[in-house]
């Protein structure tokens, strides 16, 4: 089926559902999710305003961490950008470093700061359900890869656009979501490279992605050392 049809099935399944939610059908009433309306769209904003008001060096950091996060609602493909009936379920797969392979509690930070300014942004909020965060050690647990945990950050390399579609649709019916957001972390001496981006699970492929970099100045360095 070519992406004309595709996309004429959506706009005829989304005026139907419309059509049918608007006349009271109850079934269908409680399968849908309620969009967010106005007001609630407000306090999400407000809120992550007031979180990133300051001056001080954490601040800083996240307010990297949130420009991420928009990058990643800027790229995301046409297709996450709206639902029918329910929304796309997203779980969240902690950050690590790709070079060492490993998880620190930098990492851990990235990953909550990350979950945090994802929950709200409104545009997520609209579309998504977040479900669960779950650590590395788990999954490499639950694929049975023990013994093969190279293979599993290989399977999200930065680099790579495409992930291996078995162990992105284990991972969905395991934690069953639709979406994982993650990312990678690198350092050189001069700079802390933060790369997020969502998976999808049915294909494996990645489908929003957000970069940036953050200097390590003498107060950044400082507080670096607090992460160790």
């Amino acid at each position: 089926m070519n992406r004309y049809k595709i996309d004429m099935l959506r706009i005829f399944a989304a005026v139907f559902f419309a059509a049918a939610f608007c006349t009271g059908c109850p079934a269908l009433r409680e399968m849908t999710e309620d969009a967010l309306d106005f007001g609630y769209r407000k306090n999400l904003e407000q809120t992550r305003a007031d979180m990133l008001d300051g001056h001080t060096v954490e601040l800083q950091i996240d307010r990297k961490i949130s420009e991420a996060v928009e990058q990643m609602v800027s790229t995301l493909k046409p297709r996450y950008r709206w639902h029918v009936l329910r929304k796309y379920r997203l779980g969240f797969l902690e950050v690590f470093d790709i070079d060492r392979m490993q998880v620190t509690r930098l990492h851990n930070y990235i990953t909550e700061k990350s979950l945090t300014f994802s929950f709200l942004h409104p545009d997520i909020a609209e579309n998504f359900n977040i479900v669960e965060r779950f650590l590395i050690k788990d999954v490499i647990r639950e694929l049975d890869l023990e013994n093969r945990t190279p293979l599993f950050f290989k399977f999200l390399d930065e680099d790579r656009r495409v992930v291996d579609p078995t162990l992105a649709k284990k991972l969905g019916k395991i934690y069953s979501v639709d979406l994982i957001e993650t990312g990678v972390v690198t350092e050189s001496y001069d700079f802390i490279d933060i790369n997020l981006r969502m998976v999808e699970t049915e294909r494996g492929r990645v489908v929003a992605v957000g970069s940036v970099k953050i200097e390590k100045t003498e107060p950044v360095r400082k507080w670096l050392e607090t992460m160790v």
